[in-house]
């Protein structure tokens, strides 16, 4: 899973499809007992890929002392330097920092995250990723009402409870679903701490501060992307029998929902990932592909058309922006990758992006 969500953020400009290919192929989990396998062929090519982070909780921007420039990231990718964490180090981790919701789940080891459900069924964190990591599928619907529960401002849970309902075939639970998501402003997918956690876990294990951001910033686990647009699928399946059935109104009322999904994860507070964007743009476009290009429903400024050429606009800038992440990494000046990361944390990834564009013109 790790490696497939690697080489899917490597090719996400223009390829969007295969962004969902790793969430249909379920990731090998050892015992929390046993070295987690990952292993150092497939950490090299996940790190000789462009270092995208996930994006997470809010740092601190002071400067850093002088770090001298080595290029670690080479040694990654020759394969001389391997920073995924085995059981040992992780356990080493918990004992440092304690056996809690936030040690657990940086682990992103499934059995690690059965214990927290055990520990902290209540927490919604542990529930979020329970229902993404699929750790308890015959009682999926059991921990998404948890969720919905223990989070009712978020609409995230929603989200992910309307996509399962979807799926099964009940529409009306889906669709009230949708709704209540459309209403609340809170998009939270907790992987923000969760990000500075793993940092904590591989700095424990004697990495730089360097290694540690690169390593929990580009080994995110991120399976909630292909559930967003499983929901825009199935949106656009309804749409297409409304539209058989000559019901236009009822096929534009769905692309607003979707639409409404699509702006939290390109300009809301889904937006602090490049992929996170990149999956709105997606599950926006599904539902208004649906609709006639000329025509002009309330919810857009403008025509579908005008809507979606912004959105192909929006990507092809990503694309030229890539080429900055991969030129930082190839000259493996540790203070200016700090910088990147500090700065994805706290301003997102495309600012960082555009910050390190800026930089570069100036080089």
């Amino acid at each position: 899973m790790r490696l497939r969500v690697f080489i899917l953020l490597a090719l996400m400009v223009g390829v969007i499809g295969l962004m969902f290919l790793a969430a249909r192929k379920s990731d090998r989990s050892t015992p929390a007992t046993a070295t987690i396998t990952n292993s150092p062929s497939a950490t090299a090519a996940a790190f000789r890929r462009t270092a995208r982070a996930s994006s997470l909780a809010a740092a601190d921007l002071a400067e850093h002392a002088p770090v001298p420039t080595s290029n670690v990231f080479q040694r990654i990718a020759s394969g001389e330097l391997d920073l995924h964490l085995d059981s040992e180090q992780l356990a080493e981790y918990l004992r440092q920092y304690g056996t809690n919701v936030e040690t657990l789940l940086a682990t992103q080891n499934k059995e690690y995250i059965k214990r927290a459900a055990e520990l902290f069924p209540n927490d919604p964190r542990v529930q979020y990723a329970v229902v993404t990591r699929d750790i308890f599928p015959e009682a999926k619907r059991e921990w998404l009402d948890r969720l919905k529960q223990s989070a009712p401002d978020n609409a995230i849970a929603n989200y992910l409870s309307a996509r399962e309902y979807l799926k099964a075939g009940n529409r009306e639970q889906g669709l009230k679903d949708l709704a209540d998501a459309a209403g609340k402003s809170r998009f939270d997918d907790y992987t923000r701490e969760q990000v500075q956690n793993m940092e904590d876990a591989q700095l424990s294990a004697g990495r730089s501060l360097a290694e540690a951001k690169f390593a929990a910033g580009s080994g995110l686990l991120l399976p909630q992307f292909a559930m967003f647009k499983g929901v825009a699928i199935e949106l656009q399946t309804m749409q297409k029998e409304y539209i058989g059935a000559g019901d236009a109104s009822s096929a534009e009322a769905l692309a607003q929902m979707g639409r409404s999904l699509g702006q939290q994860l390109s300009h809301g507070e889904g937006s602090h990932t490049i992929l996170g964007q990149l999956v709105g743009i997606a599950a926006e476009r599904i539902v208004l592909n649906s609709l006639p290009p000329d025509s002009q429903p309330p919810f857009l400024n403008g025509t579908v058309q005008q809507r979606i050429d912004e959105m192909t606009a929006f990507r092809q800038n990503v694309k030229t922006l890539m080429p900055e992440v991969s030129a930082m990494v190839a000259r493996g000046n540790e203070n200016e990758i700090i910088s990147y990361f500090d700065r994805m944390k706290l301003q997102g990834e495309y600012k960082a992006l555009l910050w390190l564009q800026n930089r570069n013109k100036l080089r």
